[in-house]
């Protein structure tokens, strides 16, 4: 009877040891799976917000610059004005109506400029556009108080380069000088709009005129920042539900760009809805946490798969950002941004390396979109992108930086005669008719000016303002056709010497 009972009571311990064991064995597994459950929330929270806030952030870095570009664009527009011995002459010297109304009126006509001043030395406003309206007028700073910090801003740039010579003063040379040192920029509220302004003063180019003594004439422009703005801008970045608005508050975090004016008083913030939000992250995850449940196998697999497929959103998200920091999204084409690093990148190579600056403009473009519409004019950039892409090839940088402005860096061809051929070669492609999405055609020209470096310059900034002047000379003179920076000395003396014969002018191409 004792050995039976031993036996059972033997038997009956084992029992209870697997039992226990079982249970916690379901205890530990049931905490694994857990830990392993607000790991993966935990992991899933961290990398949703960290994708958020980057992704925000790349946003934000690529509105500043692209808003930093269209600053120095209205000044770039406002030199072929401001910086120009017949404007001293005709404006500072003795003031010409009709010069006025037909060269500071042309902010508006060639560069949209919503509204441009003349403010003479003793603060009288002599001359102000209503875009495409130019008003001569005679009336003190004091009524348009808003506009005195950014034109004692640009006085104070003046006085800092402003040079004496024989018979009165000069201005140092622009070559070399970043935009901030010579011109005031910056936002104001003009009409009660908040607006994008530039001011400048009124300043010779070839030193065949002097200025007086005293404070400069100032040429001050302003876009203001409506739709037409917002799209402008918006047509580079491609953001969503891009909108500024006149509150200064946004949330910690949110996708935005708060602006002040000139004296630091609050305009308000340009808004959009960031594309690239990790949001979508949790109806995947969730399913994951559930499955965890059925085993510890699922649940590694899930962990393991999930962690893999973060990590390559997040790359996904990176990769996208880059492209978008250096690309135009319309065209496909190199941006500004790509543009000025491989021209920084060419410079240094100089003077081993040679290449050419090809600044091209297209011609009756305004007329497609007023025409057939902006869908239309955006389907002629994108015809226009692939065109100048076939005919450089893979020996140089096509970029677009602006509207319907375009920039090739070409380092295969650096010879006069190649880059001749090249030119006609892209003036006879895009002025070939142009398809446009509802079936019908249009056509349109193309204006180009050339530098080459190191003839033309040893920095960006020098050959990209001797390609612009050789681009403005193009358009100035006929369209549709090519000139050399080097070949302006002579191309505007042969120009003078025709005007002075009474014969006609044919500029070589």
């Amino acid at each position: 009877m004792t050995k039976q009972t031993n036996r059972r009571y033997s038997d009956r311990h084992p029992g209870l040891s697997r039992h226990h064991i079982s249970r916690l064995a379901f205890l530990l597994a049931g905490l694994l799976i857990a830990v392993s459950s607000v790991s993966l929330l935990f992991v899933g929270y961290v990398a949703s917000h960290a994708s958020d806030e980057q992704a925000i952030r790349n946003e934000k870095r690529l509105f500043e610059n692209t808003l930093h570009d269209r600053m120095r664009l209205i000044v770039r527009e406002q030199v072929t004005v401001a910086r120009w011995d017949a404007a001293v002459t005709n404006i500072v010297l003795n003031f010409d109506y009709e010069f006025v109304r037909e060269h500071v009126g042309s902010l508006w006509t060639d560069h949209r400029h919503n509204r441009t001043f003349l403010i003479a030395g003793d603060d009288q406003i002599l001359a102000e556009t209503f875009q495409d309206y130019t008003h001569i007028t005679k009336r003190h700073l004091d009524e348009t108080p808003e506009l005195k910090p950014i034109v004692a801003q640009a006085r104070t740039l003046y006085e800092k380069n402003r040079v004496r010579v024989p018979g009165g003063f000069s201005y140092r040379s622009l070559q070399g000088l970043d935009t901030a040192e010579y011109a005031a920029l910056g936002f104001v509220t003009i009409d009660g709009k908040p607006a994008l302004v530039g001011a400048m003063p009124i300043i010779p180019d070839q030193e065949t005129v002097r200025l007086p003594k005293g404070p400069p004439t100032i040429l001050l422009s302003a876009k203001f920042i409506d739709d037409a703005f917002i799209e402008d801008i918006n047509s580079q970045l491609s953001f969503k539900e891009m909108a500024f608005v006149a509150s200064f508050q946004t949330e910690a975090g949110a996708p935005g760009h708060q602006i002040t004016d000139v004296a630091d008083n609050p305009l308000g913030s340009f808004r959009w809805v960031s594309d690239t939000r990790a949001d979508t992250i949790w109806p995947t995850v969730i399913p994951v946490i559930l499955l965890l449940s059925v085993s510890l196998a699922v649940l590694a697999f899930g962990i393991a798969w999930r962690i893999g497929k973060l990590t390559s959103s997040l790359h996904a998200s990176e990769r996208q950002n880059r492209y978008l920091a250096l690309h135009d999204t319309l065209s496909g084409l190199a941006n500004r941004l790509q543009f000025n690093r491989v021209l920084a990148s060419s410079v240094k190579e100089l003077p081993d390396k040679t290449f050419a600056v090809i600044h091209c403009d297209l011609d009756k473009f305004k007329a497609v979109n007023d025409t057939f519409g902006h869908a239309a004019g955006d389907a002629v950039i994108k015809t226009v992108a692939e065109r100048m892409t076939q005919a450089v090839g893979r020996g140089g940088l096509v970029a677009r930086v602006g509207g319907d402005e375009f920039v090739i860096i070409m380092r295969s061809i650096t010879d006069r005669a190649g880059l001749r051929e090249l030119a006609n070669t892209l003036i006879t492609s895009i002025s070939e008719p142009m398809p446009l999405p509802d079936g019908e055609e249009t056509n349109i020209g193309l204006s180009i000016g050339i530098a080459l470096a190191p003839d033309e310059g040893v920095d960006g900034e020098s050959l990209v303002a001797a390609a612009d002047a050789a681009l403005y000379y193009s358009k100035e003179n006929g369209r549709g056709r090519m000139v050399f920076a080097s070949d302006l000395p002579t191309l505007e003396l042969s120009e003078a010497k025709s005007v002075q014969s009474g014969g006609g002018y044919q500029a070589a191409s």
